[in-house]
């Protein structure tokens, strides 16, 4: 398959699914374990296998994932494949029931087997489907299917480049606590002049009314004592 027809069916698939609710990215690192199955494509031997894959990624925002890893494929016939390789993600929403993404990387691959001894090392260039679900605050499911096109012929007859398709599940393991979120800005309150308040004066007491004294009667007029007249002594 055409990595252009990939990505056009990717487009379309994903496009015509109906609006998810918004949720807003987690920005923690996160390590992400992976296993999976191989499908060789027609351009050489058909053969399965399986894949086991480590990746740390980060959100960068509410649409991109970055993620670097290894994956390392052993197939039923004893071949062997090792990869990195740098992908993105491409979140179509954030919901946390469901959130699709396509995916596209670049990398490196090492490949061969013992049926013939040989190893040659390639270009590789991936691209696929997948989605996440949330499982707990710091936990989420994971599982994607991607076409991974090898930059060269290597051991192959064939005149086409080598590809496989690889089917995995796994987790994305948060590391460290989640982000609070900001408390709301509030612009501080205009001032307002407190509204002038009348106190009315506190009443003034009357002075007490004079006290009228009732007439007294005059005193009775002084009347000197009469004193005795004594006698004369000769």
């Amino acid at each position: 398959m055409k990595l252009s027809s990939l990505a056009a069916v990717a487009v379309l698939g994903l496009t015509g699914t109906a609006a998810f609710a918004q949720a807003t990215h987690d920005g923690r690192w996160y390590v992400a374990p992976t296993v999976g199955v191989v499908i060789n494509d027609k351009d050489r031997q058909r053969d399965t296998g399986g894949a086991v894959g480590l990746a740390v990624g980060k959100a960068l925002n509410d649409k991109w994932n970055v993620e670097f890893g290894g994956q390392y494929i052993k197939h039923a016939s004893n071949d062997r494949q090792a990869n990195v390789s740098l992908d993105g993600l491409y979140f179509f929403n954030r919901n946390p029931d469901f959130a699709p993404y396509a995916v596209v990387g670049l990398g490196f691959v090492r490949e061969g087997g013992s049926t013939n001894g040989k190893r040659n090392d390639n270009a590789l260039l991936k691209a696929g489907l997948g989605f996440t679900k949330r499982l707990t605050d710091n936990m989420d499911f994971r599982t994607d299917a991607r076409y991974q096109l090898h930059g060269n012929k290597g051991n192959s007859a064939s005149t086409s480049n080598m590809g496989d398709w690889v089917i995995s599940a796994g987790l994305n393991i948060a590391l460290g606590p989640k982000a609070q979120a900001p408390a709301p800005y509030a612009a501080a309150p205009a001032y307002v002049a407190p509204a002038p308040v009348y106190v009315a004066p506190a009443p003034v007491a009357a002075p007490p009314a004079p006290v009228v004294m009732a007439p007294q009667p005059a005193p009775a007029p002084y009347v000197a004592p009469v004193r005795p007249i004594r006698a004369d002594r000769n």
